[in-house]
């Protein structure tokens, strides 16, 4: 039998790979949305390369609709890498937690290791001095 530490671990790790997989799809989404705009604003830009002084210039959008279909593709490939990396950290925690009698097993083992910090930071805060010199006794948070 593993120790419930195991599969906190585990699930930790799991978490760590799915924020990392997340960083990652928003990092190369993030380069490909500034290419599309470097290009929508490159299209503007030679459009007003050729405006005559005191013309007023009439902007063409016809190059930039282009790169909405662009976006949007750029939009579902992101979706589909989240979607996967979701499943892929779904997976693994699903693995992990099957491993385990019942929840609740994880979460006893939790509070039994910590009810000892929580019991003596509780009874070092019992008696706070007030500014007056007076001892104030501060209510339980738990």
């Amino acid at each position: 039998m593993s120790y419930p530490v195991d599969q906190y671990t585990a699930l930790a790790k799991a978490n760590g790979q799915f924020l990392l997989k997340l960083t990652e799809i928003a990092r190369v989404s993030g380069e490909n949305y500034a290419q599309l705009g470097g290009k929508a604003v490159a299209t503007y830009l030679d459009q007003l390369k050729e405006l005559k002084p005191g013309s007023v210039p009439s902007l063409a959008s016809g190059g930039v609709t282009g790169l909405f279909s662009e976006v949007e593709k750029s939009r579902e490939a992101s979706l589909g890498k989240i979607k996967a990396a979701f499943d892929e950290w779904q997976g693994c925690c699903q693995g992990v937690l099957s491993q385990v009698a019942s929840p609740q097993e994880l979460t006893g083992a939790v509070q039994a290791w910590f009810q000892p910090l929580l019991t003596m930071s509780a009874s070092g805060l019992e008696k706070v001095k007030a500014p007056t010199g007076q001892t104030t006794k501060v209510p339980e948070t738990v």
